[in-house]
């Protein structure tokens, strides 16, 4: 049996908050969709452009970390609404909030994950503006 969209949620935010690349990539089924943020683009689809978005985004980051304020779960979904911190190595931070919408397919694995958040307000921050 498959765990609950919310604990896949949980694992994919402590894979990231933990530095854990391999163990946040194979929570996606082969074919997953990422939209993050989602801004009118189609997104990244597979495990290989998935990956290439963990080198590019998310390990340039020294610390990441969720402060999830609520799950609301459906039937092989979960919406994740977190306040979210991160810093670089320089020591430039950003604090933000997002609601992170997980879609699993029949095995489990993440089929679509879908992020909402401001990356002009967060870009701001990061530039110290």
């Amino acid at each position: 049996m498959p765990d609950s969209p919310s604990d896949v949620a949980r694992r994919a935010m402590g894979a990231v908050e933990q530095g854990s690349r391999q163990k946040w990539i194979d929570l996606f089924a082969a074919g997953a969709t990422l939209e993050d943020p989602v801004d009118g683009s189609p997104g990244l689809t597979g495990t290989d452009s998935i990956a290439n978005f963990w080198d590019t985004s998310i390990a340039m980051f020294e610390a990441v970390r969720f402060d999830v304020r609520r799950i609301h779960e459906a039937p092989g979904e979960a919406l994740v609404l977190a306040d979210i911190s991160i810093r670089t190595p320089g020591g430039e931070s950003a604090t933000y909030d997002a609601a992170i919408h997980y879609r699993l397919d029949e095995s489990g694995d993440v089929s679509h994950l879908r992020a909402f958040w401001d990356l002009a307000k967060v870009m701001e921050q990061l530039s110290g503006s």
